[in-house]
């Protein structure tokens, strides 16, 4: 019996199933009643998108939202973050082919029908492709990973040089402080003492 990736029959509510993911605010538990209740989609065919969505990775075994389910609700990490579970749970493939998300539909068949092992009249393969074709064009594969955006106060409070700042000409210049140790002679003569600071100013603090 051929070994498939995940997939759903009902393939064409992957688009909704995510909008409304990224719409509704993140529940306890992902189970049906959120699905049809909150999320409405209440036809029977989106039953099947719970374990889905665990061989995803976007809801535990208990139906709790993972973290990733959390971040692809952010319009900025959700490219990132799709891209990351289609390889995680499509390994094989991507093992196979690293641009696996670049094959059209003819090439993507050919290429499962070897890993899985699936006959020329499996019935279940057709539905495998456009799964993933369908969670490929939620997921950018070539977008960096997303990080979180660094707020302007934490920036401002990382550059102490912002004291040194030259504001004519808008750069921040790196100001250096020392401290010089001196062992003086043990001599009342105030001719001495005059020679030694005279030459730390000339040659030390560069300073005529």
């Amino acid at each position: 019996m051929a070994k498939y990736p995940p997939y759903v029959n009902a393939y064409g509510g992957i688009p909704d199933l995510f909008k409304e993911i990224k719409k509704a605010s993140v529940p306890p538990k992902f189970n049906r009643d959120f699905l049809s209740t909150v999320m409405g989609l209440k036809s029977s065919s989106y039953h099947a998108f719970l374990p889905f969505l665990k061989r995803l990775g976007f809801i535990d075994q208990g139906n709790v939202p993972t973290q990733a389910y959390k971040n692809f609700r952010d319009d900025t990490l959700s490219g990132s973050v799709m891209a990351e579970r289609i390889k995680e749970a499509y390994t094989e493939l991507f093992t196979a082919n690293e641009y696996a998300y670049k094959l059209d539909k003819p090439q993507l068949t050919a290429k499962l029908k070897t890993l899985t092992g699936a006959s020329e009249s499996d019935k279940v393969l057709p539905n495998v492709v456009g799964t993933f074709l369908e969670l490929c064009k939620l997921a950018d594969f070539e977008g960096k990973k997303a990080k979180h955006p660094i707020k302007k106060e934490e920036v401002e409070e990382e550059t102490p040089l912002d004291e040194g700042k030259d504001k004519t000409s808008g750069l921040k210049s790196l100001g250096i402080s020392y401290t010089i140790n001196l062992n003086l002679p043990a001599t009342t003569e105030i001719d001495v003492f005059n020679a030694i600071f005279k030459s730390l100013k000339e040659n030390i603090l560069n300073e005529k």
